[in-house]
């Protein structure tokens, strides 16, 4: 994989299968678009496009970057978006304090930790990596942990396990969260409109939700639990807006499930998964500014189950825009080095 990358041309898009084996440590240095099969589609019998960590760094000279890359369906143990930590003899008149890698994508995938860096390139005077208007739409994400993102957007994401760390810094302006459903009790993120958004506990650690960070503005989210804010910080709650159509300790039954809080703190990382649809009747139905259901399925970019019988599958559907190929046959095994190679293939569509 990282030879196809390296060979790449900048917004090339590179296609990357399933495999029985974890694709390596790969690092992109120029916008491409990636595109996988699926965090694990069925069609692939439990096969998925699973990369050990993906970096969108810049190059070793500074003059490139992955800023516009686009990434879909694929299953990723850790995100790195940073400069990349390594010397740089450019002219420090190409550098600035909001050196980052910006305009990137992330859309249907399975991110065990998403996190963005403030890398030291050896100038003491630049410790770079502001990273702007990173998006995120329709992912399961494990963790998000960073305090250099401005104008990022994350909607429609499954977010799990650790919930938000790390967000509470002065480096966070503008930055949007909207439609997740979270699964967790720590957040921790400033300066952030945060709205439509399902925040629940797991089964057996059904805690209070701790809230480390300030001056977020909480607008129509519901709280399975209890809520508290981090008072060792110098935190209160009138260091955040918090007063506008929030609803605390709220029984917010899921159709499956029948409680607030959902997984046990010991699961899978591949299913069992409950069902985040909201059951008729309760308070979350049309309850976001947009009178669209609060969570995943509501808001602009509602989530799409993959049609499937097997619930694990319905988080982890491929990317619509990737066919799945059925079938693959190379009709010209040999060929001279100027020839031409027929190929033959069959495939179907996702919708």
């Amino acid at each position: 994989m990282q030879a196809a990358i390296d060979a790449s041309q900048p917004n090339d898009t590179i296609y990357i299968h399933a495999s029985a084996t974890i694709y390596p440590e790969v690092t992109v240095v120029r916008p491409l678009v990636i595109f996988g099969e699926g965090a694990l589609p069925d069609q692939q019998s439990l096969n998925n496009t699973y990369i050990q960590r993906l970096n969108l760094y810049f190059s070793t000279d500074y003059t490139t970057n992955a800023g516009g890359s686009k990434v879909y369906g694929c299953r990723i143990g850790e995100v790195r978006i940073g400069t990349g930590n390594v010397s740089c003899n450019c002219s420090t008149s190409i550098l600035s304090a909001s050196f980052g890698v910006s305009n990137v994508l992330f859309e249907r995938n399975e991110i065990g930790n998403f996190k963005m860096t403030s890398d030291d390139i050896g100038d003491a005077s630049f410790a770079l990596g502001i990273h702007n208007n990173v998006v995120a739409i329709n992912n399961i994400i494990f963790r998000l942990d960073s305090d250099v993102m401005r104008n990022c957007l994350f909607s429609n994401n499954i977010i799990r396990d650790s919930g938000v760390t790390g967000f509470a810094g002065v480096s966070q302006v503008g930055n949007i969260f909207v439609n997740n459903t979270f699964v967790g009790d720590i957040l921790s993120f400033s300066n952030a409109q945060v709205l439509n958004n399902l925040f629940m506990t797991y089964t057996n650690n059904p805690n209070m939700i701790m809230i480390y960070g300030w001056e977020n503005s909480f607008v129509n989210n519901v709280f399975s639990n209890t809520i508290s804010f981090c008072s060792s910080c110098g935190l209160t709650e009138s260091n955040n807006l918090f007063s506008v159509g929030n609803v605390v300790n709220q029984s917010l039954y899921s159709a499956s499930t029948g409680t607030g809080q959902v997984w046990n703190a010991g699961y899978e990382s591949i299913g069992p998964f409950p069902d985040f649809h909201i059951a008729s009747g309760n308070l979350g139905v049309n309850y976001g500014t947009d009178n669209t259901d609060v969570g995943i399925y509501g808001g602009a970019f509602p989530w799409v189950d993959y049609d499937s019988p097997n619930p694990r599958y319905r988080y982890y559907a491929p990317p619509s825009q990737l066919p799945v190929l059925q079938e693959f046959n190379v009709l010209d095994p040999v060929v001279s080095p100027s020839g031409q190679i027929n190929i033959q293939f069959k495939a179907k569509s996702q919708n």
